[in-house]
């Protein structure tokens, strides 16, 4: 049986012209430049999301994509307004077929109790279904949300016939007036979209050496993501 790949995202708060000015609207279309991760290298996209379904989807893929939307104006905005949009272009330029032909929604209270992050984990918990190939975007959302979407992700991998395939970070500063042309260049250097995937798996890494007991944790980590060679 073949795995539905799923990608999940949370969709942006950024501010929209109340007057419906496009050109005003703060979410803005960009590049981000791939870093890392060839697969992710792609035009311009309000949502990093995007690249990773261009990047990992081929033609004829059946595949899910769930959206984290939080309540609000803003949020409702940019998600009827720009996400629907791009999903559907997407889609149609892969030729990819939308399970149930429709955007699955996790709506979530604009509010960080205890009670609210819970329900989310538990929503996205259950929004994963077996057998499936996961792909996620931890750019939007407060900054409680990518811990959530990590403890799902990582309940999914552990208790469910899942593969967390690619994690990402989309980063994109614009050009501030008040910073320097130096500082300026260096955001614009390091603005882009990253691979984050090997950060996921590093928890079940710690949990294995610790178990282990393990003399050297961090030299066994670092040749486990191949950032030192095993012989060094």
């Amino acid at each position: 049986m073949n795995k539905t790949k799923t990608f999940i995202t949370a969709i942006p708060f950024q501010p929209h012209d109340k007057y419906g000015d496009k050109s005003k609207d703060q979410l803005r279309a960009v590049v981000y430049p791939a870093k890392g991760n060839s697969k992710l290298k792609y035009g311009e996209t309000r949502f990093p999301i995007i690249p990773v379904i261009n990047g990992y989807a081929e033609k004829g893929d059946k595949i899910r994509v769930i959206a984290i939307l939080t309540d609000g104006d803003n949020f409702k905005y940019n998600y009827e307004t720009y996400f629907i949009n791009e999903i559907n272009r997407i889609i149609k330029e892969k030729e990819l077929v939308l399970n149930g032909n429709e955007i699955e929604v996790i709506k979530t209270a604009d509010s960080e109790d205890i009670e609210t992050h819970i329900k989310l984990f538990s929503d996205i918990m259950t929004a994963i279904g077996d057998n499936e190939y996961i792909y996620a975007c931890i750019t939007y959302g407060t900054k409680p949300t990518p811990i959530i979407e990590s403890m799902a992700l990582s309940y999914a991998h552990r208790l469910k016939n899942v593969s967390v395939e690619c994690i990402v970070y989309g980063r994109y500063m614009n050009h501030n007036t008040w910073l320097s042309d130096k500082e300026n260049e260096k955001n614009k250097e390091n603005n882009g979209i990253y691979d984050t995937t090997s950060l996921f798996y590093m928890d079940s890494i710690i949990n294995k050496l610790a178990e282990m007991k393990a003399p050297n944790p961090e030299k066994a980590i670092r040749i486990i993501l191949g950032v030192d060679d095993v012989n060094e």
